[in-house]
């Protein structure tokens, strides 16, 4: 019964804090409401006994990559305060798909039979068997997400050190 309202609660401080970094006006605030919302998908990690995972979140999710949304949006205050047209001619497109998106989620969520799925307990430490899986079965996208944030690494590197010299001249 404590599993189902701290579930339902996590789950609306996701909804509610998603719903608030989409229409805030003000980007910090966008980036602080999505540390809030990563925030509850910790949460909800707990809940569900995954400590390593809810750990994870916490210090990759919201300790790194809302850090650096936090510095990119320093970095590129003067792109956006430049005067510069903000029309986008994409919006039509982008309604459409999203449109078109949420109900192909929403017809296959109403189409499924929720009551036959049966939920499997989780052992209580489940972190080792994570590790045996990331090493053993799942080394390939392990890798490919590691190179992946390799790059992004390094071209955020790039554009900086090419900002200061773009800056000397």
């Amino acid at each position: 019964m404590v599993e189902t309202i701290l579930f339902y609660g996590f789950a609306a401080l996701i909804l509610i804090s998603a719903l608030l970094m989409v229409f805030a006006p003000n980007i910090y605030h966008s980036a602080l409401f999505l540390a809030l919302s990563l925030f509850g998908v910790a949460g909800i990690y707990v809940v569900l006994n995954s400590y390593f995972l809810a750990g994870i979140q916490v210090l990759v999710y919201i300790g790194a990559v809302v850090v650096l949304s936090l510095f990119v949006i320093n970095l590129t205050r003067r792109i956006i305060e430049s005067d510069s047209d903000q029309h986008n001619e994409q919006l039509l497109p982008a309604v459409i798909i999203s449109a078109l998106t949420a109900f192909l989620i929403i017809s296959a969520a109403l189409k499924t039979n929720w009551g036959t799925m049966i939920a499997h307990r989780v052992a209580q430490d489940n972190t080792a068997l994570t590790g045996r899986l990331l090493l053993n079965e799942f080394v390939v996208p392990f890798e490919v997400v590691s190179v992946l944030l390799l790059a992004a690494l390094i071209g955020a590197i790039a554009i900086v050190a090419g900002d200061k010299k773009g800056a000397a001249k």
